[in-house]
Order: C-alpha cells, then sequence, then structure tokens
C-alpha cells in the first residue's frame, strides 16, 4: 500500500522519531507504517490540514517548521508521509476499554471519480473523511488506507447498527445538484489488542467482502470461519477462466412484476458464483476483482450468451418467455471487442431474441464513459435491444441524460423506494419522476420494493413495474422457467 520510496525514506529516517530503530528491514518498516497507519499526503497544506486535524498546534508555523517535526518524511515526488501512532497507544494505554474497527468502502468510487473528475473525487474523499470524524461513531483515530478505503477506531459504546445503515447512505454535493452515494462498512470486534493494527484492519475489510446486498444492510461484522472461506482477488482472477469452464458461474433471475396485472412482464440476470470446492463466493467478492483484474467483460460475455442461449431455446420449444436484462459494466465500453461480439450475438440469436434481450447501465456509470463510448448503447437499440438507464436520479445528471440519450426504461433507484411512507419530498419527487417519463413516452422500474406500504404507493401513483423481495428474490434458471410455466 505504500510506494518503495515511502518505506524506503522511513527506513533511512526513523531516527526522527524514536533513539533506537523500530525497523531493521524494508518489511519491517512497511508493517511499522501499516501499524501506525502512517498516511501520504499530496502536499504541505495537506500535511498541515492533516497534523491540526490529529490535534497538534500548527497555527502560525512555516513550511520549514512543518517539515521539521517529526512526524513529516518528504519524499523525492513531492508528497509526504505522516506518522500517527495514536491507535496502537490507545490500545495499549486503554486495555479496560473495548474497541471496535470499521473499515468503509464507498461503492463504485471508481465511475464517481470519473463522472466529477480527479479533482472532485479528492475533495469527495476529504468530505468523507471528515464526515466520519464529526459522526456519533466519535472515532478515537482514523485514517484513510488507499484510495476509497478507510478505517477507524471506534469505542463499542458508540456503534449502533441502525445508525451506522443510515450513515453509509448519503448525498453528496451541493443543493440543486446531489449525488447519492452508497458506503459499505466491515465491523471487527477487537479481541487481543496485541494483535497488529494491520491484522485488525484485514478482518475488518474481509468482513466487507461478506455484504451481500448492500442497499439494505451495508455492514457485515467479522467472523472467524470468514478466514476460512474468503477468496482473494488473485486467487479470484486465477480461477475465474476455469469456473466458466466447469460451469460453475450460474444465471439468477430477479422477476420483474407488471404492477397493473401483477404477473411478471420481464427479469432480471444476475451472476452467481459456485466453487467447486469452496462453494458459494459472494458477488461483492469476485466482480469488484474481476473488474480489477480486467475480466468483468469475459463474465459479461458470457451472461449475454447464456441469456441468448435461453431465450432461443423458448423459442424452439414454444415455451412462455419474458424478456431479460444483462448489466453491462462501465469496462465493457472500453472494451474494443465487446460492442461488436454483443451486436453478432444478437444477430445470431435472431429476430426473437433481439427484441427479448435488454441491457442495463447505471446512471454513474453513463455519466463516466463519456460521449465517445455510448455509441455502444445506440449499436444496441439499433439491433433491437432496449436500454434500462439503472439506478436512475442517483447522480448529478440524471434529468440532462434524457435530453441526450434515448432510453427505453428508467430503473428507479432503491433509495427512493426505502424512503416510500419515511420522506414526503421523496414521495413527492418519485411523482414527479414518474409523471416526467411516462410524458417522454418511458416506462419505469421501481427496485428494492419490501412492503405493502411501498407496492400500494407505487401502484396509485402509476408506476409500470416493480422488482424487489415484496414480490420475488434471485432464483436459479429452472425455478424462474417454472414460474412462467405456471403462469406468474
Amino acid at each position: 500500500m505504500y510506494s518503495k520510496a515511502c518505506v524506503e525514506t522511513f527506513l533511512k529516517n526513523q531516527g526522527q522519531l524514536f533513539d533506537e530503530p523500530v525497523a531493521e528491514t524494508y518489511e519491517e518498516a512497511e508493517e511499522f507504517l501499516e501499524e501506525c497507519m502512517a498516511v501520504v499526503v499530496k502536499n504541505i497544506k495537506e500535511v498541515k490540514e492533516y497534523l491540526d486535524e490529529s490535534g497538534m498546534d500548527v497555527e502560525g508555523m512555516s513550511k520549514e517548521e512543518l517539515l521539521e517535526a517529526s512526524e513529516i518524511f518528504p519524499l523525492p515526488d513531492g508528497t509526504y508521509p505522516v506518522t500517527v501512532e495514536e491507535a496502537a497507544g490507545v490500545l495499549k494505554e486503554r486495555e479496560t476499554e473495548e474497541y471496535i474497527l470499521l473499515f468503509f468502502n464507498i461503492k463504485n468510487f471508481k465511475a464517481i471519480n470519473e463522472l466529477l473528475g480527479v479533482g472532485g473525487g479528492d475533495k469527495l474523499l476529504q468530505w468523507f473523511y471528515q464526515r466520519i470524524l464529526r459522526s456519533k461513531l466519535d472515532p478515537v483515530d482514523m485514517a484513510r488506507i488507499e484510495s476509497d478505503h478507510f478505517a477507524c477506531l471506534i469505542e463499542k459504546k458508540n456503534l449502533d447498527f441502525d445508525y451506522l445503515t443510515e450513515f453509509c447512505d448519503f448525498s453528496y454535493g451541493e443543493e440543486k445538484r446531489q449525488m447519492h452515494i452508497y458506503s459499505t462498512c466491515g465491523v471487527y470486534y477487537i479481541q487481543d489488542e496485541t494483535m497488529s493494527i494491520t491484522s485488525m484492519i484485514d478482518r475488518a475489510k474481509l468482513a466487507k467482502e461478506y455484504i451481500t446486498d448492500e442497499y439494505l444492510k451495508p455492514y457485515t461484522v467479522f467472523k472467524n470461519n470468514m478466514q476460512d472461506t474468503y477468496v482473494d482477488e488473485m486467487e479470484i482472477c486465477s480461477e475465474f477462466e476455469d469456473g466458466i469452464a466447469k460451469r460453475e458461474f450460474q444465471v439468477f433471475y430477479q422477476p420483474v412484476v407488471d404492477v397493473k396485472t401483477g404477473k411478471i412482464a420481464s427479469a432480471e440476470a444476475l451472476v452467481r458464483w459456485f466453487h467447486e470446492t469452496k462453494g458459494f463466493i459472494s458477488p461483492g467478492q469476485f466482480i469488484p476483482a474481476l473488474e480489477k483484474g480486467g475480466y468483468i467483460s469475459e463474465l459479461d460475455r458470457y451472461m449475454v450468451r447464456k441469456v441468448i442461449e435461453c431465450l432461443e431455446q423458448r423459442r424452439k420449444e414454444s415455451r412462455p418467455a419474458v424478456p431479460v436484462s444483462v448489466n453491462l459494466s462501465w469496462m465493457d465500453f472500453y472494451d474494443e471487442n465487446m460492442l461488436e461480439w454483443i451486436v453478432s450475438g444478437l444477430q445470431c440469436g435472431g429476430k426473437e431474441e433481439e427484441k427479448m434481450i435488454r441491457f442495463e447501465i447505471t446512471e454513474t456509470s453513463l455519466a463516466a464513459i463519456g460521449e465517445n463510448h455510448t455509441r455502444m448503447l445506440m449499436r444496441l437499440r439499433e439491433n433491437g435491444a432496449k436500454i434500462l438507464l439503472d439506478d436512475f436520479g442517483s447522480g448529478y445528471s440524471s434529468f440532462g441524460m434524457l435530453q441526450d440519450y434515448d432510453f427505453d426504461i428508467l430503473k428507479i433507484d432503491i433509495s427512493f423506494v426505502r424512503n416510500i411512507g419515511v420522506n414526503k419530498k421523496t414521495e413527492s419527487i418519485l411523482r414527479a419522476i414518474i409523471d416526467m417519463a411516462h410524458q417522454l413516452g418511458i416506462r419505469l422500474v421501481a427496485e428494492g420494493a419490501e412492503t405493502e406500504e411501498q407496492v400500494a404507493f407505487l401502484r396509485e401513483n402509476g408506476c409500470d413495474y416493480i422488482q424487489g423481495y415484496y414480490y420475488y428474490k434471485p432464483m436459479p434458471q429452472a425455478e424462474f422457467l417454472q414460474l412462467l410455466e405456471e403462469g406468474k
């Protein structure tokens, strides 16, 4: 997590902090930086801000005076590692207290960063850091670990899971230009104060990987058996192609219900991985890993192929079928061969399959890919596929997108549905979205409906379709097809 220059500089200059060396080797130096949550900041202004936040009196200090501080290690590239020892110290000095380590991660930050720009992304991270500091969690110590990952040490008494759920779901931006953002959190109850901070962070991070539905429960508490079943990112990527060959990946379907008839009108295809030795691997584990490793487009190809095969088989057998949507990653739009492959698949599948397969892209991803790559959507549409804009209302340019692109269906962001019966403003916004979409000739799907109250509101206000646990959870293909046979 630290650059080679950073570790070597600390190893060479650790005498600034200690009378005797705390590290003899590169590995020991790296481990020490991790344990004390050393933070690398970009410029001297950020150094001053960080030291001020840490409780040091830096008012009126010049650049030279700041650089003379023992905690500062200037690097050749102009950045400044700043060491923080509070976390390890607190655990040693206050062993009678009970502590928890939290690991936060902002969902889809790569796409958000593309949308806001590097400067805008940095501002969001700084804002989120301050948001944690000012929260009811009241951190004893915290640090940004890497990119959009934050670790914070809190007292057990300050953890309220209802509050944590609310905290992970927030809006960011100006009053008239806000983006809805989700974060996830891994929770580790510290049992051994002598354990290194690095190990504690690893456990909290591991817990985060086991979150199955971040919209309903954005946190998971670490359990010892997680270590036995966890598969790291490199292992996931190395076993991915073998998993495809062995048919370990399965397509699950979540039905979308017509509000007026109560019958299944369409479905969303979702991928599941059942490893032959490791068992079920959560999408929260393998999808981010495949994105980082550059395998996500191959997985998306697999999903498209499987859905077309299913639709084609249903047509040949004259069995009941409904349209199915497949999710596209923002990375697919940077794969030069992806569009041609999909279009070719649509053309080979026949006219019926062209009309039956649909493609979903999130609002944030669409904003991130830029105009040069959105031609892919138009090509798909020209070849008979309907295009769904997912998470509508979650980003900065929700309504502007409707001016620039033709969408067949909007999927209303789950945050709106969750607030039905809770927030009157949200309900007013929902009514306006439904009316606007219908005036534009666009149909609407509301995601995440779980209660009778939510369904009743959506029905009364003219929403076209509902996708949520109130009706159906994602299910294996055979179970889904049986529902169609039964005329559900």
